[in-house]
């Protein structure tokens, strides 16, 4: 009996050309991808001047296709670019992308718009002025031969492409600020169904920070389909109070380091970092309703900044806003401020974001950390004072010096509180012993940016054990600020 013949699959390769516009090449690259294969497996390699596309040829369904178009809002003109005579126009696709050889692909020309990226519009920006000076012309002129025009088949795979993109935007009374934004692949890797994440986004610190925000979404979004993202690529639109345009700019977000933690941590099954990117992306989904209160718009902008570009300068304006947050939200009604008290509120996330800025940073010891945050609450009043003079330490001597002293005072009081008899000498010599364990290490942090950076985590460290007593009256509060006084009075004078 003769063996019955093997199974042949066939696969197809597509060629995807690039143009050398980010967010016009992105969009066709994931369109073409999603066109052919859909929920197959697509394999994408990077061939330099273009993208091949391989997988084994499957039989799509044109009405997911079209759900996909749809998301855009489409126009007639972009849901022409799929049918000719009601038929879907799946052999012309075919025909046009298995063809690798540019010269011998035709088909009838379509105007790009600008939402395929702002490069391509009509007006002072084009994508190639040296050889096209016409693009350099004012839009009033209403030349058409301005208008950059690709093969239909092409300008179908980009539409498809967009309804992926995530929508950022950020509105002032002034302007409207539009962004779309789809991740950038490299080398060599495996689509495997749709890119499935969140689409839109938005918030009131501005459009920067909402692009971060989106990003840093998508990123956690499609940590489990681990794919190589290297950055995200972006086309935006600012328009003023009567929709009309104010100015346009596409291109590369910038965020290779954000990429690069985040790809680095999944391939290493790194929790901490992975966690600490969904507890800052929490807290910019939480910030990011209208009403947030102004210093929390103002950290969300550092935390954006230091999410692209992680530095000392960030960690410490971080640091810095959120103990003003803190101290505020005693007395006034701050909006998202608990969202703020939640942002890097564990040991591991501040130990995290200080490696982001420099490795090997000495551990903060947590017995100092916490017996200073103690003594920080017995202050309920004064205690921002005493913090401020902590960030304001400009050596690492100063720095222990100042922490001493308040944690003698807090030990202090720690014995009054528990009925104990005061002893200051026993209060002085145990605050030295935790001192000490922060001289020990000096060594490391000769230079200002370890000393800086050790400093911010170490008060950020501070914040998220501090625990602020809320309730006192007037006469407690009065009571309270007299007995520190005496209290620090005769520690100064036994020190």
């Amino acid at each position: 009996m003769p063996l019955p013949k093997p199974l042949e699959v066939k696969s197809q390769t597509y060629i995807i050309y690039k143009t050398g516009i980010p967010f016009y090449d992105a969009a066709r690259l994931i369109g073409a991808a999603h066109l052919f294969l859909g929920t197959a497996s697509a394999e994408v390699e990077d061939k330099g001047a273009y993208w091949e596309v391989r997988g084994v040829q499957v039989n799509r369904d044109e009405e997911q296709i079209m759900w996909a178009v749809e998301r855009l809002n489409p126009t007639n003109t972009e849901r022409n670019l799929f049918y000719r005579n009601n038929s879907f126009q799946w052999n012309d696709f075919q025909t046009f992308f298995l063809e690798i050889d540019l010269t011998r692909r035709s088909g009838r020309k379509e105007a790009l718009k600008a939402e395929y990226d702002v490069a391509l519009q009509i007006g002072t920006r084009g994508f190639d002025p040296l050889t096209k000076y016409e693009i350099l012309a004012p839009r009033s002129t209403g030349e058409t031969k301005k208008k950059y025009k690709d093969f239909y088949q092409e300008v179908a795979m980009a539409t498809l492409g967009r309804a992926f993109a995530a929508r950022v935007t950020s509105r002032t009374r002034r302007q409207t600020d539009e962004m779309y934004i789809l991740p950038v692949f490299k080398d060599r890797f495996v689509l495997s169904g749709f890119l499935d994440y969140q689409r839109s986004f938005s918030h009131p610190a501005g459009g920067w920070v909402a692009a971060v925000f989106a990003s840093l979404s998508i990123l956690l979004d499609l940590t489990t389909k681990k794919l190589p993202v290297v950055d995200f690529t972006y086309t935006q639109e600012v328009k003023g109070p009567t929709r009309q345009p104010i100015f346009s700019r596409s291109g590369y977000l910038g965020l290779e380091r954000l990429c690069h933690t985040w790809q680095k941590a999944f391939q290493e099954n790194d929790r901490n970092t992975l966690n600490l990117l969904r507890n800052i992306r929490s807290f910019l989904e939480q910030t990011s309703n209208q009403n947030t209160d102004e210093q929390v718009q103002s950290l969300a902008r550092w935390v954006a900044d230091f999410v692209a570009n992680p530095n000392v300068d960030a960690l410490t304006m971080i640091e810095r806003l959120k103990a003003r947050i803190l101290a505020a939200s005693q007395s006034q009604n701050i909006s998202d401020a608990f969202a703020a008290n939640r942002l890097l509120n564990r040991r591991e996330f501040i130990k995290e974001v200080g490696n982001m800025v420099q490795s090997n940073l000495p551990e903060v010891p947590w017995e100092v950390s916490e017996a200073l945050a103690r003594a920080l609450t017995f202050d309920e009043k004064g205690w921002m004072n005493q913090f401020t003079r902590l960030e304001n330490a400009t050596n690492f001597s100063q720095f222990i010096q100042q922490i001493e002293h308040i944690i003698s005072r807090g030990l202090y009081r720690e014995q009054q509180e528990r009925g104990e008899q005061p002893d200051i000498r026993r209060a002085l010599t145990a605050a030295k012993d935790l001192a000490n364990k922060l001289r020990e290490m000096s060594g490391a942090l000769q230079d200002d940016k370890s000393f800086r950076t050790y400093k911010a985590i170490f008060l950020l460290d501070v914040l998220s054990r501090q625990r602020i007593r809320a309730g006192t009256s007037r006469e407690q509060a009065a009571g309270s600020e007299g007995a520190t006084a005496q209290n620090d009075n005769q520690i100064s004078e036994e020190g």
